[in-house]
Parts: C-alpha cells; sequence; structure tokens
C-alpha cells in the first residue's frame, strides 16, 4: 500500500457500495441502508392516509375545509416566539438558557407589577410569572395555562374558597371578575 494514498481502501469501498446502491432495487437499497441508517423510508410500507373527519363532503371540498379550518384550536402566541425571537428570552449558546431570570426577564417588556400595587399576589411577588402563564403560547388569552377557575384552583383550595361566604352563588364564575390576578390595593386584590 503506497503512503501516498492513506485513504485509498475506503475510497473503493465507498465506491463499491454506492456501486451496490445504485444498481439496486428500491426494496434491496432499503435493506441494505436500514443496516447503516435510523429513519430510511421503506417503500414497501403503505402511506396512511389522513383520516377523514365525520361531516367531510369531497363534493363541497371549499366549504369542507373552511368546516375543518373551524375545529382546529385557535393560539395565541407570545410576541418573540412568533417571531423566532429566541434570543429575546434565551441565550443561543450553551444550553437555551433564559438571558435573566424571572420576572426580571418579563419586565423587560411588560409592566412591574411592585411598581403598580400594595399587595402583590403570592406568584407574582415570587417571580413565577410562568406559573400562570405559558412563555410560548397558549389556547387560552393572556397566554394562560388553564382557563377560568380551573387556574386559581390548580393553588387555591376550592374548598376554602367556596367556604368563604362571599363566594356563595359564584358558581363556575371566573376569578378574575373580582380579583385581579397580579395584585391590588389590599390583600384580596379586588378589582
Amino acid at each position: 500500500m503506497s503512503s501516498r494514498f492513506p485513504y485509498r481502501p475506503f475510497i473503493i469501498s465507498g465506491i463499491a457500495i454506492l456501486a451496490l446502491l445504485v444498481g439496486c432495487s428500491p426494496a434491496e437499497r432499503y435493506r441494505v441502508l436500514s443496516v447503516f441508517f435510523d429513519g430510511v423510508p421503506n417503500p414497501n410500507k403503505k402511506e396512511e392516509r389522513p383520516q377523514i373527519p365525520p361531516g367531510f363532503d369531497s363534493t363541497r371540498r371549499a366549504d369542507s375545509a373552511r368546516a375543518l379550518k373551524k375545529q382546529e384550536p385557535k393560539f395565541v402566541f407570545h410576541e418573540p416566539y412568533r417571531e423566532r425571537a429566541c434570543g429575546d428570552c434565551h441565550s443561543t449558546r450553551g444550553g437555551n438558557r433564559l438571558v435573566m431570570e424571572q420576572p426580571d426577564l418579563c419586565y423587560q417588556c411588560h409592566d412591574d407589577f411592585s411598581e403598580t400595587y400594595s399587595h402583590l399576589h403570592g406568584p407574582v411577588a415570587g417571580g413565577y410569572c410562568t406559573g400562570c402563564h405559558h412563555p410560548h403560547m397558549s389556547e387560552y388569552p393572556k397566554m394562560l395555562k388553564r382557563k377560568g377557575q380551573d387556574l386559581c384552583l390548580y393553588c387555591h383550595e376550592k374548598s376554602d374558597v367556596f367556604a368563604n361566604e362571599v363566594h356563595d352563588g359564584i358558581d363556575d364564575s371566573d376569578c378574575t371578575d373580582c380579583h385581579d390576578p397580579h395584585g391590588g390595593e389590599d390583600r384580596f386584590m379586588i378589582n
């Protein structure tokens, strides 16, 4: 073997494998490539067609497409996420960490509630914005993680809330109809 071409056996092997692959049937090509690589598409596998939802009328495609579109959930996007400006909040170097801790990161764009209210809601005072708000997208307004009473009753004990006589008859009303979720001028954060 010549010292001028130390990679010669690898080159010859590569050319031989390439020649085999080019001359193989799709099934044989799949068999050989799948030994070396994950995710090689199987030419024998039938492509699954999407499930047609009930009420889909192929003769009225435009109307059916509009109906399908109406069924899709609508999402609320955090503007930096929508614009793919990940670097506004995340370090793009090393691990995707936040560029600063909450709530200071959030206060770069949003109101600092400690300057607005004399009493802060616990998660707000602790800087846990993402306790209630999703940082990227949500199916609920204001990027909330839950809707209605489910948001508040995730942390607040339902039996304690409804044991208070002030809450008699509120049924499934939103807590935010009466309480500001960020803070207020009294400890009950009444609007």
